[in-house]
């Protein structure tokens, strides 16, 4: 009986891995048109993975909607010109992995009132790998809880190429309604041309967020930690290194209002050509250990600008500034501020 009972327990174990990981099922290769594309998913097993032909490029009018744990591998999809508000990818199942994906939008032909995200995250125990993202109206991907929904747990985002990017080509929010985001891990993202945000954004609602492995080219930022007001809850724990913006305006900002925003870690950081390189605010318990500022010409704003902040450790900090020698740390409101690891080149 006891063995019986032993091999009855491993088949459930079995069927359970064969229905949530994806890896026991035999992938389904999909060589359709795009316009059934959706009723392949809504028929695919919970675990399927689906194949699509990288070189078989679908215009889609609707979003392709995932209500189960799955993979999609190897889309190529664009949205019509013209065509705003609406996603190519929106993800509303727990264990949903999106990998060898290419998307491309339609930024020169929407309006920013109609902008909308190339994919749309809004569960948790997500996987992300291997994505180019190209002329999104909004974010390349956007993890942000539903609304009314919960909170957003688990998930990895990796080697991420995108380029001409209206919003983030990576934004992780929590939203405008107190939720979260927590336990997210981003690694090797670049952005080339960014019209009016960066690299990566982490916002409204985030803990245990880590991210690694930014470049950002011609962006207004590479790193934004923010909130928007509103009910937006405090981004706490923010582990982020190995960033290089280039000819961006700044490596990182937090466009932040007082709310408990505390432990962010910043490590290994450079930015060349850029006008206001560290601007942080209204944050708490702060290491910034390896910052290389290049080529500082900025006369208005000093390499690193500080307000409303308190417990802030500088570490390793190279600073090379033609306008600010004499002051190249702007305090405003600040306490327990450790300026003795800058090093100034000039």
């Amino acid at each position: 009986m006891k063995k019986c009972a032993i091999v009855s327990l491993v088949a459930v174990c079995l069927a359970g891995c064969r229905i949530f990981s994806g890896g026991f099922t035999k992938p389904i290769r999909y060589s359709g048109h795009g316009d059934d594309l959706q009723q392949v998913i809504d028929d695919a097993a919970p675990g399927a993975t689906i194949v699509c032909d990288t070189e078989a490029q679908f215009e889609l009018s609707a979003p392709l909607v995932i209500k189960k744990p799955m993979a999609l591998k190897g889309l190529n999809a664009r949205l019509p010109r013209g065509l705003g508000r609406t996603s190519l990818i929106v993800v509303d199942a727990v264990g949903v992995a999106l990998t060898d994906i290419e998307l491309h939008g339609n930024y020169d032909s929407v309006d920013q009132q109609d902008r909308a995200s190339l994919i749309k995250i809004r569960k948790g125990n997500f996987r992300l790998e291997r994505c180019k993202f190209y002329d999104s109206s909004k974010d390349g991907v956007e993890i942000s809880p539903e609304s009314g929904g919960t909170d957003i747990v688990g998930g990895i985002i990796r080697d991420i190429e995108a380029f001409r990017i209206g919003r983030d080509a990576v934004s992780i929010s929590g939203g405008n309604q107190g939720l979260r985001v927590r336990d997210v891990t981003v690694e090797n993202v670049s952005l080339s041309k960014g019209y009016l945000r960066g690299a990566v954004e982490v916002s409204d609602g985030t803990d245990n967020i880590r991210v690694r492995g930014v470049y950002a080219e011609d962006c207004p930022y590479a790193i934004d930690v923010q909130d928007h007001r509103g009910r937006s809850a405090a981004n706490t724990n923010i582990d982020i290194e190995d960033v290089t913006a280039v000819n961006c305006r700044h490596i990182i900002r937090t466009a932040n209002s007082p709310r408990g925003h505390a432990k962010l870690r910043l490590r290994n950081f450079t930015g060349k050509n850029c006008e206001a390189p560290v601007k942080i605010s209204n944050t708490k318990d702060i290491t910034i250990d390896g910052l290389k500022v290049l080529n500082h010409q900025s006369q208005k704003y000093p390499p690193i600008s500080l307000e409303n902040c308190r417990g802030v450790h500088l570490e390793n900090v190279s600073l090379e500034t033609a306008h600010f020698a004499d002051q190249p740390v702007r305090l405003k409101n600040c306490a327990d501020v450790d300026l003795t690891g800058i090093e100034l080149f000039y």
